[in-house]
């Protein structure tokens, strides 16, 4: 969503809503990780994060985050 549009629909949103919307306006540009793994490997990695709840891409942006801290 862009910012002209989520500003023109504030009036009719809630502040929940204003607030998520003007989130995902300010969000950084994502860019795309291709990886290639053994096929087991990737199985397994699907199934926990399955298993736990969670998106297997914010799994990995989780790890990426601890592994280049200073």
């Amino acid at each position: 969503m862009s910012l002209k549009n989520a500003m023109k629909a504030k009036k009719t949103r809630t502040t929940p809503q204003k607030a998520k919307a003007l989130e995902e306006v300010a969000q950084e540009e994502t860019k795309r990780l291709n990886v290639n793994l053994p096929a087991s490997l990737l199985k397994a990695f699907k199934i926990k994060a399955t298993l736990e709840g969670k998106e297997m891409s914010e799994v990995i942006k989780a790890f990426i985050e601890q592994y280049v801290k200073v």
